[in-house]
């Protein structure tokens, strides 16, 4: 318990660091906004139960719920990609499979499977979620998965120009290798 009592303050600790960054240029990306609603919330939520010094299974899972339901209803509703979708659902499940109690063991491997994989997808480390020094990489890792989804949205129109620019690019490679061979026949 007093691991998770530590992710969940180190987690708040981190998201009130990571938005107090000037966000002028998310008020710009109106297409993605619900997107930065979503982790603002999910931030914010870390962020209350590290100023009141609350928090637990028993208020971060509806509160994780309450968001979910939200990221479907945008998701349905065209006003998040799926990429982003998908991401922010992980990081959710992830989240979620870290505070679980589960005494019997009966999903033990699950978790350490989701967790870890998780953990090495962000970090690119193997961790063994099952040691006590390990709740300090999974915290970590969920903030960078948390900063990640930030600047995807951030970075989506110029990755969108950047892509453009490599289609010309590639067609135009394309098009001087088949004059090439045209001429070489």
């Amino acid at each position: 318990m007093a691991r998770k009592v530590f992710l969940m303050v180190f987690l708040g600790l981190f998201a009130a660091n990571l938005f107090a960054i000037d966000n002028s240029e998310t008020s710009a990306a109106q297409n993605d906004k619900e997107g930065y609603v979503l982790l603002d919330r999910l931030v914010g939520m870390f962020q209350k139960m590290a100023a009141t010094g609350t928090g637990g299974r028993e208020k971060v899972e509806p509160a994780i719920g309450e968001i979910m339901a939200d990221a479907k209803k945008a998701y349905s509703e065209k006003q998040i990609d799926p990429v982003f979708f998908r991401s922010f659902n992980r990081l959710l499940m992830v989240i979620k499979l870290t505070i679980i109690e589960d005494n019997e063991g009966i999903l033990g491997p699950l978790i350490e499977q989701e967790v870890g994989e998780f953990v090495a997808d962000v970090k690119g480390i193997k961790i063994d979620v099952t040691e006590k020094n390990s709740i300090g990489a999974v915290a970590d890792a969920i903030s960078q998965g948390i900063l990640n989804l930030h600047i995807y949205l951030d970075t989506k129109k110029e990755r969108e120009k950047l892509m453009e620019e490599w289609e010309k690019k590639f067609e135009a490679e394309a098009k001087k290798v088949k004059k090439e061979k045209m001429n070489c026949e």
